[in-house]
């Protein structure tokens, strides 16, 4: 799932125009960004971390400043990892 502190109207647009499939939260007030200790860019919106939790809700990995490109591809590889181990 993704996380943003835009509001819903503003994350849908950003949802139709990749077409996105997995649900966004709308964190307006900042509480799950804060929770995560995600970190500010210019001290204004976070910048863009994923975050790989595993089966038990424990955070496996963490990417931060993620770029785009190639980023989705990087996290599966490592999803296949964390499945071997275990």
């Amino acid at each position: 799932m993704g996380v943003s502190a835009d509001k819903p109207e503003v994350q849908q647009r950003f949802v139709d125009k990749f077409s996105l499939t997995f649900p966004m939260i709308s964190d307006t007030d900042k509480s799950i960004i804060a929770a995560y200790g995600t970190r500010k860019v210019l001290g204004m919106t976070a910048e863009r971390t994923t975050f790989l939790i595993d089966p038990r809700g424990r955070i496996a990995r963490v990417w931060r400043k993620v770029k785009v490109e190639g980023h989705a591809e990087n996290v599966v590889a490592e999803i296949g990892r964390q499945r071997e181990k275990e």
